[in-house]
């Protein structure tokens, strides 16, 4: 048997067999970390962290937010748009925190765009929860 047909006999019988690989775009193979994660995943989650960390040194220099505590951050849906939970003191003042959140966001965006070193500044959606709730 020539060489090239035994070559051929075994790619044919590699690709009757099925590989956890398979499906998966090679080009996107690229950004796959050793743990599996994302590369942009990565850099997501390091803009969240710095976006927390950013309003936990401005809240408490803003009247009416200093008993707010910032729990987490997250993508919604992309890095365009930060959506911040918040954990609120007692249920009784939410209406008057989410009023003071709504009149001072501007304010915090831009207090984040001088920490996050990054061209376009996301947007803040904030997310109040009471203290005595329980996060997902």
């Amino acid at each position: 048997m020539p060489l090239s047909k035994r070559e051929s006999d075994v790619v044919r019988a590699l690709c009757a067999q099925i590989y956890p690989d398979d499906g998966i775009d090679p080009r996107n193979d690229n950004w796959c970390e050793v743990d599996g994660t994302n590369k942009r995943d990565r850099k997501l989650q390091q803009l969240c962290k710095q976006v927390a960390t950013a309003l936990q040194f401005v809240l408490p220099s803003v009247q009416g937010l200093a008993d707010v505590r910032v729990m987490q951050v997250m993508p919604a849906p992309n890095a365009g748009r930060m959506c911040v939970a918040v954990s609120v003191p007692g249920s009784g003042g939410a209406e008057q925190i989410a009023a003071q959140f709504e009149r001072c966001s501007p304010y915090l965006r831009r207090e984040v765009a001088q920490f996050v070193s990054r061209r376009r500044v996301p947007e803040l959606v904030f997310m109040l929860v009471a203290e005595g709730a329980k996060d997902d």
